[in-house]
C-alpha cells in the first residue's frame, strides 16, 4: 500500500518536537508499506532548510520519502505569519500530493486544520480514500483558549472543519476526549476511532540516565521536576513559576523547563526578578538526548493554561514521561487527568492552584520510594499499551480498510 502522509510539522529525532509521525512512518515502512510524507519546514524539525527559490525538495529519512514544501513555521511567528504559513503549505502540499503516482490512500494529520485541504482535494481528484486525524479540535479549542473570538473568523474555521471531515473515510482522534466530543456532536460512531499519541518504545528500551547533563546544569543530587515542551501562551508556564515560589525553601528540589517558544524570555526574566534560583530554563535538545535526560529526572509536569472547560487533549509528553519511568503531575482537568488517575501513573493538582502543585512536587520529593514505584508502574504500562509500533499497526489497519472499502464500492457500482 502506498500512503501519502501529510503533516506540516513533521519532525525527526534530530529535531526538537513531537516525532509521532516520524515514528509511525518508520514502522509503516518496516511493515512493507511505501510512505511519502508531505511536510513543511519547522525551525527545529531536524530537516534541511531550502533556498528561497526552491519550492520542494525530496529527501529520504529512514525509509520514508519526505517531500519538503518550502514553507517555514515557528512558534515565534505572529498570528498573521502563522496563517500565511498554513495557507502556503496547503497550496504547495496539494500540488505535491497530485504529483505522487500510484497512491492508494491519503492520510492527513492536523494541526493545523488546513492540512485537510490538500488531503481532501488530492484524494478527490485521484479518486482514492482520505483519512483525517484530529490532534486538536480546531476551532473549538482555540475559542476555549481565548485565541479566537466568536464571529466571522470563527465561522470560517468551522466551515473549514466541516470541509476536512465531510469526505473522510475515517476520522482518527488522538484523545478519548476528542472522540467523546465528536460523539456529542452526533458524528457516526463507526466513522471514529481513537489512536493515542503514545511514544517510541525503541528510544526508551535502554535505561541510560544522562548524569553528565545533570552535573553540568547543577542538578545533581536534587529532586528534579521536569516540564519538556513548548513555551507558548497556551502552555501557561507562569503556573510553574508560581509553584516554584512556594518551593524556594527547598533547595533540594529543582524545577526544570526544557523547550522553546515566545514566552520563554518572559519566563526567564520573571525567574531572575523574583530570585527563583530553583527554576532552570534550559535549551531544547534532540529527542535522542532528551530521552536520557528524562530518565535522570524524578517527576514529569503536564502543564496547560487554565480554560473555561476541561481539556480534551492527551499530549505526547505524558507518554514520554511514562516510558522514562516518571510519575506525572497534571494541573488541568479533563482527559489527561482522568487517564493519569485511572492508570495510577501520577496525580492531579487542583487546576490553577500553584500552592497545590508545589505540594504535589514536595510530596514526591519527600517520598522517593513511592516516586520510584509509580515510575516503574508507568514504564511497564507504557511498553504494554502505548508503544508507537502498536499505534502504527492500528493505523495501517484503518488505512487498509479505507482502501478496501473504496474498492468494494467501486466494484458494486460497476456491477
Amino acid at each position: 500500500m502506498k500512503i501519502v502522509y501529510i503533516h506540516q510539522h513533521f519532525t525527526t529525532n534530530a529535531g526538537g518536537g513531537g516525532t509521532r509521525s516520524y515514528d509511525v512512518g518508520r514502522h509503516l515502512v518496516r511493515m512493507g508499506h511505501e510512505v511519502t510524507v508531505i511536510s513543511g519546514i519547522g525551525y527545529r524539525s531536524g530537516l534541511p532548510k531550502l533556498p528561497r527559490w526552491q519550492l520542494w525538495r525530496t529527501v529520504r529519512v529512514d525509509g520514508i520519502k519526505v517531500v519538503l514544501c518550502n514553507v517555514s513555521y515557528s512558534n515565534y511567528m505572529s498570528v498573521l505569519g502563522r496563517l500565511w504559513a498554513f495557507i502556503g503549505f496547503a497550496l504547495l502540499a496539494t500540488i505535491a500530493c497530485l504529483r505522487e503516482a500510484g497512491v492508494d490512500v491519503i492520510f492527513a494529520t492536523s494541526t493545523p486544520l488546513t492540512v485537510g485541504i490538500p488531503g481532501r482535494l488530492a484524494a478527490t481528484l485521484k479518486g482514492i480514500p482520505y483519512v483525517f486525524e484530529v490532534r486538536d479540535l480546531w476551532p473549538e479549542d482555540l475559542l476555549a483558549a481565548g485565541r479566537l473570538k466568536p464571529g466571522l473568523q470563527y465561522e470560517i474555521w468551522q466551515s473549514l472543519e466541516r470541509f476536512c471531515y465531510a469526505t473522510a473515510s475515517k476520522i482518527l482522534l488522538v484523545s478519548k476526549g476528542f472522540h467523546d466530543r465528536l460523539l456529542e456532536r452526533r458524528f457516526a460512531p463507526d466513522r471514529l476511532r481513537t489512536l493515542l499519541l503514545g511514544a517510541d518504545g525503541e528510544l526508551f528500551k535502554e535505561h541510560r540516565p544522562d548524569r553528565e547533563y545533570m552535573q553540568e546544569k547543577g542538578l545533581a543530587g536534587k529532586t528534579v521536576a521536569l516540564y519538556a515542551g513548548a513555551h507558548g501562551d497556551a502552555n501557561g508556564l507562569d503556573q510553574v513559576l508560581d509553584a516554584a515560589a512556594f518551593l524556594k525553601d527547598r533547595q533540594d528540589i529543582a524545577i526544570v523547563l526544557i523547550g522553546d517558544g515566545k514566552m520563554r524570555d518572559g519566563l526567564r526574566r520573571r525567574a531572575a526578578e523574583e530570585g527563583l534560583s530553583n527554576v532552570h530554563l534550559l535549551d531544547p535538545v534532540p529527542k535522542t538526548r532528551l530521552v536520557r535526560i528524562l530518565q535522570a529526572c524524578d517527576v514529569g509536569l503536564m502543564i496547560l493554561k487554565q480554560i473555561v472547560r476541561p481539556r480534551w487533549v492527551t499530549p505526547n509528553k505524558l507518554f514520554d514521561y511514562m516510558f522514562a519511568g516518571l510519575p506525572t503531575i497534571v494541573n488541568f482537568p479533563g482527559t489527561t487527568a482522568d487517564l493519569v488517575e485511572a492508570e495510577g501513573v501520577g496525580c492531579v493538582a487542583r487546576p490553577g492552584d500553584a500552592e497545590d502543585l508545589a505540594a504535589k512536587i514536595r510530596h514526591y520529593a519527600d517520598h522517593p520510594q513511592q516516586t520510584r514505584a509509580v515510575g516503574r508502574h508507568a514504564r511497564e504500562l507504557a511498553f504494554c499499551k502505548y508503544d508507537r509500533e502498536q499505534i502504527a499497526r492500528a493505523l495501517a489497519d484503518e488505512l487498509e480498510a479505507a482502501v478496501r472499502n473504496r474498492r468494494l464500492r467501486l466494484a458494486s457500482l460497476i456491477a
